[in-house]
């Protein structure tokens, strides 16, 4: 076996020594091949030596300098070819200008020149961010579409395009086909750069170009080592880190031309501001009196898309904004350019009963039963109350667009469909004009591409779109990678199955991924799926599985490659197994002890098998981090014993004053409810609060402290973003009903509750709580939250000694280092009153 893993090692090292390489491997996307040039073959590199320049129109891009606005890529190119050259032999190339061409015995000709054209390369042919590889009897040719040398692209006010890279692309594309660099993460251990002493290329010829115009994601990447604080987490993963990384996404080849719409638009805070006497013509309010407008956050705010008042007082801004070329934007668009006007809600879910009896949706039948029964028809794979309103928006965008061909002509409607608006209107009243773009946000995909019920559901979602469209395809899609590790190691290999599943229902504008995390983020512990994803943007006939199953050991040496190789293969299997077969969406992956012990002696192995201070043991360190939490997680949640917490008794002679204070003798005798990590780790609390509850028979009162440095606690900030506590109560052992609590040390409040059972209702964040107390004192290193919740608020009697309720309590340190616990394990969803614990009213003296 030993003689065996040599020669292996041997083979894989005399391939990369001797030059030798597929243009047709798995590792990398299917390219299309053209006529194949007739010439001898070309001996690049020997023992060592370049016999190539670089050769180039080092000027092209300069003479184009004032004549339009976009990002260089020949010269950026060659700086890509340089390194990769040298980093592989050890030699720094030579850089000629087209016109010192014949210095040269071979060459690298790269981008649009007189040697590329001569050679029937014709650049402006070539489809946008487009890229052309052939090779002639003086070497090869690597030219692209590159807006850098159109006159006057992205030059007209508000054009925003993005910049085509195709002679970058094609130098990322030469390297990785032909040297066999791979870049898999940044960092100095993130590339892979194998050693070259030959090379000789075989005539060949071919042309690529990306499926979706835009690949995003770029944000997260880019943020999760380019902040200061993502720059220090990182480190120690990836090694060092320079400026260069922070762009590591366009290794990737993530990036597009078409200008951004259908994003979150306008930002609430910033049109509250522009209109402040109009805050009930912008933000909903419900026949019950209930203002959706929070003016400390995002969340919370909901646009009045019932009466057509906010549609055109955004008409009246728009007409402002393009008319002052985007200057006057004070009312906070997002995504709005000479091509399209987005228009996206906040991040708020308004229920059905909030709308449902106003008098336009009564009047005009805008939310009827059949409406309300597609909740049913989809529950499992959308959030409660998506589709209820889908007519409601429908007759908004209708509206919209509509006075935007009038008086904007030209300029299309972008439409992000999320939350409420997520599905289409169904009621032909409503079809929307051809203006009009979308931009679908399934929370699915793409972790159930291949799960056929939830596939099946969230495809009808796209085809009603197709026909509310007007038989149009929805233009762009929003995916979600989601926070479960077992979903982010493979989930990225299903983003090429997304073409393939909605068909004609999808077009090829672009895919946003969102990672769901802010800086640091966890996305380099995936690197593989990641990659995976932005490949399969680019070219969804790649084969992502096949790739990364062949990366592991050229990258972490035979054997510990092979075990690697077989540890992403069992996650994949046991992803398909497990996570695919149900029919609604799997928020939370447990796979049997069993398969997790597999998984663990896999890993094992292979971190044994790596050579100690080896840069492939430093990627071992990398790839492994996250499995032992991930696996304790599963092992505390298939053994979770659902906490049970006395709440003391008050003796009649004990009297509480709600002070903030606590100084009440009893509390010295209540009993501290033991904090944990809700996500099932065993992480131990690192500035655990103290929590306290008592009773008597006119309700529950609490002491909770917070002890660390500094509190956070800004006015300026919402509760939810201060360091904060959250109650959860559901009287009973039913589970019928849920209240939820929430304060900070600056006694801000916000109150919710859902009934569950026997029939789900919507969650109320309007609940108006009765006779609840709260006082506080804060320090710069403590804050205490003393309160009372009579059970009159929650409509039930007194209990009895010894009755049980299910409780929850959580508490939010927002300051850094920021910290999560509760005292239940409800796998990080604090709402999962399943996982909930117990709380038992004891008897006096207990």
């Amino acid at each position: 076996m030993k003689m065996k893993t040599l020669l292996a090692s041997v083979t894989v090292l005399t391939a990369s020594l001797m030059g030798a390489y597929d243009v047709k491997t798995v590792e990398l996307v299917p390219v299309k091949f053209q006529k194949t040039p007739s010439h001898a073959p070309v001996k690049m590199i020997e023992n060592g030596k370049l016999n190539f320049a670089i050769v180039a129109d080092l000027k092209a891009e300069a003479r184009m300098q004032y004549k339009n606005r976009t990002q260089k890529s020949i010269g950026p190119a060659i700086v890509i070819l340089k390194e990769a050259v040298k980093k592989c032999t050890g030699v720094e190339p030579q850089v000629l200008d087209v016109k010192d061409a014949a210095k040269a015995k071979y060459m690298i000709v790269v981008g649009d020149n007189e040697i590329t054209r001569k050679n029937g390369i014709d650049v402006t042919k070539l489809p946008t961010q487009g890229l052309a590889v052939k090779t002639f009897e003086k070497g090869i040719i690597i030219a692209g579409n590159d807006s850098s040398l159109i006159a006057g692209y992205n030059t007209k006010p508000l054009e925003n395009r993005g910049s085509s890279f195709g002679t970058k692309y094609g130098v990322y594309d030469f390297v990785e086909r032909f040297l066999g660099v791979r870049y898999y993460f940044p960092g100095e251990y993130g590339t892979l750069w194998p050693e070259i002493k030959n090379l000789t290329l075989t005539p060949v010829s071919y042309t690529d170009a990306p499926y979706f115009n835009d690949r995003n994601g770029i944000f997260y990447l880019g943020d999760s080592i380019h902040s200061p604080r993502g720059r220090q987490f990182w480190t120690k993963y990836l090694g060092k880190l320079t400026k260069e990384d922070a762009r590591f996404w366009d290794r990737w080849r993530m990036g597009g031309t078409i200008p951004v719409g259908g994003s979150h638009s306008p930002f609430p805070e910033r049109i509250a501001k522009a209109y402040p006497d109009k805050l009930t013509t912008i933000f909903y309010k419900s026949p019950a009196g209930n203002h959706w407008y929070n003016s400390k956050a995002h969340v919370g705010n909901y646009y009045d898309v019932v009466n057509f008042g906010f549609a055109d007082l955004l008409i009246e801004s728009a007409k402002k904004y393009y008319a002052s070329k985007g200057k006057d934007n004070k009312y906070g668009f997002s995504g709005c350019n000479a091509t399209y006007f987005s228009f996206g809600m906040c991040d708020t879910l308004l229920p059905d009963t909030e709308v449902i009896n106003h008098p336009i949706v009564r009047e005009l039948g805008l939310m009827t039963q059949k409406d309300l029964d597609r909740n049913k028809e989809f529950s499992g794979v959308i959030s409660e109350d998506n589709a209820g309103m889908a007519n409601i928006y429908a007759r908004f965008h209708q509206y919209l667009a509509k006075r935007m061909q009038k008086e904007l002509p030209g300029i299309s409607l972008y439409i992000m469909a999320y939350y409420n608006a997520q599905f289409a209107g169904t009621d032909p009243r409503w079809i929307l004009p051809p203006n009009t773009e979308v931009n679908l946000c399934l929370g699915a995909m793409p972790n159930n591409t291949r799960n056929p019920k939830v596939a099946e559901k969230v495809v009808k979602i796209a085809k009603e779109w197709y026909i509310s469209l007007g038989n149009r395809p929805v233009q762009k899609m929003w995916l979600y990678a989601g926070t479960d590790p077992f979903a982010q190691a493979v989930n990225g290999e299903f983003v090429s199955d997304l073409p393939k599943l909605f068909g004609k229902y999808l077009g090829r504008t672009g895919v946003f991924f969102d990672h769901c995390i802010n800086a640091p983020g966890n996305y380099w512990y995936y690197y593989y799926s990641y990659y995976a994803a932005y490949r399969s943007m680019w070219s969804p006939d790649w084969n992502p599985a096949a790739a990364i199953d062949a990366h592991w050991e050229k990258f972490y040496g035979a054997e510990a490659g092979k075990y690697l190789r077989q540890f992403h293969q069992h996650l994949r299997y046991c992803y398909q197994k497990y996570a695919m077969t149900s029919e609604k969406v799997v928020r939370t992956i447990v796979y049997p002890i069993p398969e997790i012990e597999k998984l663990e002696a896999l890993l094992a192995k292979a971190g044994k098998a790596v050579k100690k201070g080896s840069v492939e043991e430093k990627r071992y360190k990398l790839v492994a981090a996250p499995w032992a939490s991930t696996f304790n997680r599963v092992r505390n949640q298939l053994s979770y014993e659902r906490p049970i917490h006395n709440v003391y008794q008050l003796l009649r002679k004990e009297k509480v004053v709600i002070d903030g204070k606590g100084t009440e003798k009893f509390w010295s005798k209540a009993k501290n409810m033991k904090l944990i990590d809700p996500r099932g780790t065993t992480r131990p609390a690192k500035y655990p609060a103290e929590i306290k509850l008592a009773w008597d028979k006119q309700g529950i009162y609490g002491l909770f402290t917070m002890k660390h440095s500094p509190i956070l606690a800004d006015p300026k900030r919402d509760l939810f973003a201060n360091d904060n506590f959250e109650f959860f109560l559901s009287p009973g052992m039913k589970r019928e009903v849920e209240y939820q609590f929430v304060f900070d040390g600056l006694k801000q409040t916000f109150f919710g509750t859902q009934r569950h059972r026997p029939i789900p209702q919507p969650f109320d964040s309007h609940w108006k709580v009765k006779g609840f107390k709260l006082e506080c004192t804060r320090g710069k290193d403590f804050f205490t939250a003393e309160f009372f919740v009579p059970y009159s608020a929650m409509f039930v009697k007194a209990p009895a000694v010894y009755d049980t309720w299910h409780c929850n309590v959580v508490q939010n340190k927002i300051s850094r280092p920021g910290e999560y616990n509760g005292t239940a394990m409800t796998l990080g969803r604090n709402h999962n009153l399943d996982m909930y614990g117990l709380i038992k009213f004891a008897g006096k003296g207990e």
